[in-house]
């Protein structure tokens, strides 16, 4: 603390005769800037050849990356690789303000692809011609995604009237429009104009989510600015329908039951997509997904809303097989979570690892890098070999019979043959004569060719 004195005095009323009583300079005190030591120091990481070696290590040169996210409070990254060269890392660039948004977004785009495409058919184009993304940035921290890595967790909206604009825009440049924007979304359908309710702690926290494993006090959860631009793009003469396709974080939409309602009633097109990842806890925890209850209490309010609108609305839920920290006992359970909700999948997403996700380091490690990592952290069961992969893929898809052979094996293997047969309690049928008589068949074509290859001189 310093102490000076100055001679410094404010405005009062001359009738106040207290003032004249002491009118001599008085000390203040001035407090200086708090130092901000991550601007002027940099975290020295475990070097190339040590990582490489050390799988601690590098899950927690992992955790240390993932720490540094926040432009508030990041520190730059160094990594030694040899004696004279090494890998210097910047702290994340500060988010665009709505302006810089703006200023992006309103550039004389042409909305149609380069001429030297000619008349081909581009279905990357067909599907986002006439999505309009209102936002960049996700505060969900999904350990399989890297998208706070790439686009930041500050949450980076444009105006309304950007985004009405681009849909008049639309109108004019898109062949063919048909008056339906196909979405209002971004990486998240529901964090627009969504963030930290406090300037302090934004700065610097060091979380890895703001809503896992629970939503923080401090975000604001009051979905009022995307109600309010779904409406005006309702509004917009010549819009017929806008869906919301980008994936609605449940999550957030429970909090504010109104969004929902307004989701259900204006811009569904008979199917949400949401991504609940899985039903396990073990699974969950990994992913940095909330419970199934969650989903339920999701589920109950949009089939309320749906029933409201007398509109017959179904939900789409998203699931990842052999994901860090699955089990062959999780996935059964998921399967039969699946059979028994009457969800048959079609697509199924098997994990794989990209860059720079917490989970791909989980993959690499099998160490939960989740957490602070030690010598005695938890070990992580990670599906790796190409035939426990497979199961977990067949799994998702219990209803299909190419997948059957391998889930009847496993489950034998399991101790679970209860689970196998013609019941609604069951999750694949027995095998039937023509199956077995493909299974002996090909057994005797891999004996008859080991003979083959025995009797060769």
């Amino acid at each position: 603390m310093v102490q000076t004195t100055l001679a410094v005095k404010s405005y009062q009323d001359p009738s106040d005769k207290k003032i004249f009583d002491n009118d001599a300079p008085k000390p203040i005190s001035i407090q200086p800037p708090r130092p901000k030591p991550w601007e002027k120091t940099y975290v020295l990481l475990p070097a190339f050849s040590k990582v490489s070696e050390d799988k601690y290590l590098y899950a927690h040169a992992s955790r240390i990356l993932h720490q540094e996210q926040n432009p508030g409070c990041a520190r730059a990254l160094f990594q030694p690789h040899d004696a004279n060269r090494g890998v210097w890392v910047n702290p994340p660039a500060w988010p665009l303000n709505t302006d810089e948004m703006d200023a992006v977004f309103d550039l004389p785009y042409q909305r149609v692809p380069h001429p030297v495409y000619g008349k081909e058919k581009i279905p990357a184009y067909d599907m986002i011609k006439t999505s309009i993304n209102i936002m960049r940035g996700c505060f969900g921290g999904c350990s399989f995604c890297s998208i706070t890595e790439h686009e930041g967790r500050i949450i980076q909206s444009r105006s309304q009237e950007s985004i009405v604009k681009e849909i008049k825009d639309i109108q004019e440049k898109v062949p063919g429009f048909t008056g339906v924007i196909s979405d209002l979304g971004g990486p998240t359908a529901n964090m627009y104009r969504l963030g930290c309710t406090s300037e302090k702690a934004e700065k610097t926290c060091r979380r890895l989510s703001c809503v896992y494993p629970s939503i923080c006090g401090h975000l604001g959860t009051d979905h009022k600015h995307t109600i309010d631009l779904y409406r005006a793009a309702r509004d917009v003469p010549g819009i017929k329908k806008v869906l919301i396709a980008s994936g609605v974080r449940y999550d957030l939409a429970i909090e504010d039951p109104d969004y929902i309602k307004e989701l259900a009633k204006h811009h569904v097109g008979g199917y949400l997509k949401i991504a609940p990842e899985h039903t396990e806890e073990g699974s969950l925890s990994k992913m940095m997904k909330p419970g199934m209850g969650t989903y339920d209490k999701f589920k109950e309010l949009f089939d309320k809303f749906s029933k409201e609108a007398g509109k017959e609305q179904f939900l789409i839920p998203y699931f990842i097989s052999a994901h860090p920290g699955t089990t062959d006992d999780d996935m059964i359970n998921l399967a039969l979570w699946l059979k028994g909700q009457k969800f048959k999948l079609d697509q199924v997403q098997n994990f794989y690892p990209s860059p720079m996700a917490n989970a791909t380091t989980i993959y690499h490690t099998e160490l939960n890098s989740l957490k602070n990592v030690k010598h005695d952290s938890e070990q992580v069961s990670v599906p790796k070999k190409g035939r426990q992969r497979k199961l977990h893929k067949f799994l998702l898809r219990y209803h299909d019979p190419a997948g059957w052979p391998m889930i009847r094996e496993a489950l034998v293997a399991m101790g679970k043959e209860y689970l196998i047969g013609n019941g609604p309690q069951h999750l694949v049928p027995p095998e039937t004569r023509n199956e077995q008589n493909r299974v002996k068949w090909a057994k005797s074509q891999r004996l008859k060719a080991k003979i083959k290859v025995a009797k060769k001189p």
